[in-house]
């Protein structure tokens, strides 16, 4: 599957290319005054590893959350409350049984589409068996917790002054800054959200081509 493959190539470009990791330190080591690259290179080389890969688990997430959306699969299909009688009930059973059928044939592409795109995000990386069972922790972790919802931009000033909790948010702020946690997790929920759409434009890109 080509688009899937492109994906997970497009990711990696797109976060290494356009130096995110790096501008991120950068950006937050000036903003706050705090020590850069130049003051202490061994912990900036270890902040940029680390947090590099939380990022690309941060993306993935969001790609995977995506990914019934682009492929017009239901993935949480589950018993249907029953009708009412007459007419109208039985239109209104119709239109539930639909979504079960797109399920139906769009998950084969789905679970593909997913295979390929591991195996070529693996094969980018050079994942050992070690690295590829660690990374799959990691992302069933980032699954479970974070819901897709979390290091969105707050629109109303008390939800802007509240501190965004996550996995990508919580790690991050923890080896970003640890003694000023709140100010770490701020930032990182906003870079979280940058991720969010960078992840979302591979997407878009990759499912611009014509054909699988």
């Amino acid at each position: 599957m080509i688009r899937a493959r492109d994906a997970a190539t497009l990711l990696l470009a797109s976060l290494d290319r356009n130096e995110l990791v790096p501008r991120f330190l950068d950006m937050y080591a000036a903003q706050y005054r705090r020590p850069s690259r130049a003051d202490r290179p061994g912990l900036y080389r270890e902040q940029l590893q680390t947090i590099r890969r939380e990022s690309i688990l941060a993306m993935v997430t969001r790609i995977e959350s995506s990914l019934p959306k682009r492929l017009k699969v239901s993935v949480t299909v589950r018993g249907a409350k029953r009708s009412k009688k007459g007419k109208k009930g039985k239109q209104a059973t119709k239109t539930r049984k639909k979504p079960k059928v797109a399920m139906e044939l769009g998950i084969p592409f789905l679970e593909l589409f997913r295979e390929e795109f591991f195996i070529a995000l693996g094969q980018a990386l050079e994942w050992s068996d070690e690295d590829a069972s660690e990374f799959w922790r990691d992302l069933d972790f980032y699954q479970k917790l974070d819901g897709g919802a979390k290091g969105q931009p707050s629109r109303s000033r008390s939800e802007k002054r509240r501190v965004v909790t996550g996995p990508f948010v919580d790690r991050v702020g923890l080896l970003l800054d640890p003694s000023l946690m709140d100010q770490a997790r701020r930032e990182a929920a906003k870079f979280q959200d940058e991720l969010n759409g960078a992840a979302d434009r591979v997407l878009q890109r990759a499912f611009a081509r014509r054909a699988y």
